[in-house]
């Protein structure tokens, strides 16, 4: 019977995060917001799912989502593309990372009460802006190619960013009550360690999927490394999620590679491969992370109106620093003309939404608090995201 109701529940919200997908492309919202709102009707409000139970679940789905969105961010970013096309795309993550995650944290700090390294934990995981929401107000607002292009690229930075810095951050929490100097030994060690793991597999594998070309189960044969590489990081002392970013960064790049690098490799088969190994990643990946949404909606616990003033009031200040990091960074642009309505434009999506959930994963203190917290952030920066541009563009043109 137990396995049954875990089936049930599997196929549930499957379902539902089809349903959400399918309502978000016939409406303006992302995606996001519907799947976190189905979640949260099915769960918190009919109770139709047990909350213990998927609390249990939390340690094992949460560390598999950050895997895939990792190795799918590492996987679809061209480090020479950004570097060469979009130096732009790249001041408005970096800065409007800092930015944000500096002036959220001291909020937490100093008004929250929380402490330095929670609530830099919590302000890095909202560094980001969300690619879904960035391309549904572009789309509809009609903004320049060359505006959205950059817009989108952006978006796809800020994932590692937020990814590699989160997790840096939680590692420190989980070191325990050591000296600075101690912390930031194991801390540097740590890092070190991931990405120095995430470079020798990832080049260790790039050969081995070229000799393995032919095989009918490539992408199957990848996704064992991915899960491979993020286990065998995590019990060397590392860090998966950096690992799996960097491994996926290799494979992502991995033609630019092999011409400098010399390796005997057909350029072009490997570009083939690539392609493959995209194609299939990308629609696991949307399943995991449409599933992802639904799940976190379901564990939605309702701790107050506080929690959601917080959550409003984070918002704002998220939407605040982004206005005037695109207002730095579109400053003698083309760009400029679309300010400030691309200024509000601060949705987020799974990279926050998995990062969000470390504290509930880790069994940190007060981690229902931060991820209601969190999914209050998630929901209120993409409705503002999708109705203030609409707004100002509206009323500008009036």
């Amino acid at each position: 019977m137990e396995i049954a109701v875990i089936f049930f529940t599997i196929a549930v919200v499957m379902v539902l995060s089809f349903i959400g997908d399918f309502m978000s492309r016939r409406v303006l919202l992302p995606n996001a917001i519907l799947l976190i709102v189905l979640g949260i009707v099915c769960g918190p409000i009919l109770g139709l799912f047990d909350m213990t139970a998927l609390a249990d679940v939390v340690p094992y789905l949460a560390p598999l989502t950050i895997a895939f969105i990792g190795f799918d961010a590492g996987l679809g970013m061209d480090l020479y593309e950004v570097l060469a096309q979009s130096r732009r795309a790249a001041l408005l993550s970096i800065l409007g990372f800092i930015l944000s995650t500096g002036i959220v944290g001291l909020f937490l700090h100093f008004v929250f009460g929380l402490r330095w390294a929670y609530a830099f934990l919590l302000s890095s995981a909202w560094g980001g802006v969300s690619t879904a929401t960035v391309n549904a107000v572009c789309k509809h607002l009609r903004i320049e190619k060359e505006t959205a292009t950059t817009l989108t690229l952006s978006s796809l930075i800020d994932d590692p960013i937020v990814l590699v810095s989160t997790l840096t951050i939680l590692s420190y929490i989980t070191l325990g009550d050591l000296g600075v100097g101690d912390i930031s030994l194991l801390l540097v060690r740590n890092v070190s360690a991931s990405i120095f793991l995430g470079v020798i597999f990832g080049l260790g594998w790039l050969n081995i999927l070229y000799y393995s070309r032919k095989s009918k189960f490539t992408y199957t044969f990848t996704l064992a490394a991915v899960l491979l590489v993020y286990s065998a990081t995590e019990l060397l002392g590392g860090t998966g999620g950096i690992a799996i970013f960097v491994f996926g960064l290799i494979l992502g790049n991995s033609q630019s590679l092999a011409k400098s690098l010399r390796l005997k490799i057909d350029v072009d088969q490997l570009s083939k491969l690539k392609g493959l190994i995209e194609r299939f990643h990308s629609e696991l990946t949307f399943i995991l992370t449409t599933f992802f949404f639904v799940f976190i909606g379901l564990l939605y616990v309702w701790t107050g109106w506080l929690e959601l003033l917080v959550g409003l009031a984070i918002s704002l200040m998220l939407h605040g620093s982004r206005l005037v990091t695109v207002g730095i960074g579109t400053w003698r642009s083309s760009m400029a003309v679309s300010f400030p309505a691309i200024g509000l434009i601060v949705g987020k999506g799974v990279a926050s939404a998995a990062m969000s959930t470390l504290p509930l994963a880790h069994e940190l203190v007060n981690a229902e608090l931060f991820s209601s917290i969190a999914l209050n952030v998630i929901l209120i920066t993409n409705i503002i995201s999708i109705a203030l541009p609409i707004l100002v563009t509206k009323t500008s043109k009036n």
